[in-house]
């Protein structure tokens, strides 16, 4: 009874060990740090499991309130590298302090080689009401496979250089990714087709870069990242008349009063799209098919 307590004691010993040691390796794999879930889909495509990859804005916040947690500027300090997605509202106010925080950190924009929609694109946007675009740089770029093709090369270029010993395994892996994106591209692009200049309602205007790269028009509800005033909300409500538009889509990240009081008006409804989910490829997809729907309403 002695020896069979004893040999119990070593197996949960030896077990108890090589958990730790898991643990330890685990702890040990470089870190990786991002703004937005999307992006860790794209880091993990190219990488797979090489990496420790952690998210600035978690499921379900904003990007452009969100405030950094106390934890999380602890565990930047691990991080070798920052891919920013360019101009979202977190890194403008916060990419600084998250820089001093930990200064030998390299930042990567994924949105260097992106064709950019500014304030001046937008009026090609919104047609309607020049007031119904984002101003500035519209930071949307993870919205549109044809942008996104340009982002997973920077990723790609990025590790193949700093980490040459996983080049065979992160070759593979971006081929392999660049095939999805196609793939993607591709159902878009024909399913799209007979939509072209069709336009759709949205609150946060999130998919200005599918819209333009697959020949639709988005109107945003949303202004400069503000409420619309009552007298917005009414010319909204005028052009959504005229366009037969009866369908609003917005971000589960934000409220859907306004949308709804619009709703109301047109008799339409609203419908929540997440294009910040983790699942890029099967949000991208889902968007799609949304709207699609509502041109069959």
């Amino acid at each position: 009874m002695k020896r069979m307590k004893v040999k119990v004691f070593l197996i949960l010993f030896l077990f108890t060990g090589l958990l730790s040691c898991n643990h330890q390796q685990e702890n040990d794999k470089p870190v990786i740090t991002v703004s937005i879930l999307p992006q860790k889909y794209f880091v993990e495509q190219i990488t797979g499991d090489h990496f420790t990859i952690n998210v600035m804005i978690p499921p379900g916040a904003s990007p452009v309130t969100y405030e950094p947690s106390p934890k999380q500027m602890k565990e930047l300090t691990a991080s070798d590298v920052y891919f920013r997605i360019g101009h979202i509202e977190f890194e403008k106010s916060w990419m600084d302090r998250l820089k001093n925080i930990h200064p030998e950190m390299e930042i990567i924009d994924l949105s260097t080689d992106a064709n950019l929609i500014s304030s001046e694109k937008g009026h090609d946007l919104h047609a309607h009401n020049d007031h119904h675009h984002h101003h500035g740089t519209d930071p949307h770029i993870w919205t549109s496979p044809k942008e996104v093709k340009k982002q997973v090369e920077l990723i790609y270029r990025y590790f193949t250089n700093k980490y040459p010993e996983f080049e065979t395994d992160f070759t593979h892996r971006y081929h392999s990714f660049q095939k999805e994106i196609d793939s993607l591209d591709r159902y878009i692009s024909s399913n799209l087709n007979p939509y072209q200049g069709n336009k759709f309602l949205i609150f946060h205007p999130a998919l200005s870069y599918l819209a333009r790269d697959y020949g639709l028009e988005q109107i945003s509800i949303e202004i400069d990242g503000k409420e619309p005033t009552p007298s917005n909300m009414q010319e909204i409500i005028k052009i959504a008349k005229s366009e037969n538009i009866k369908i609003i889509f917005i971000q589960k990240q934000f409220s859907t009063h306004n949308a709804e009081v619009i709703a109301r008006e047109i008799d339409g409804s609203v419908v929540q799209i997440d294009p910040l989910s983790y699942n890029w490829n099967e949000s991208i997809k889902e968007i799609i098919d949304k709207i699609i729907q509502s041109y069959a309403n």
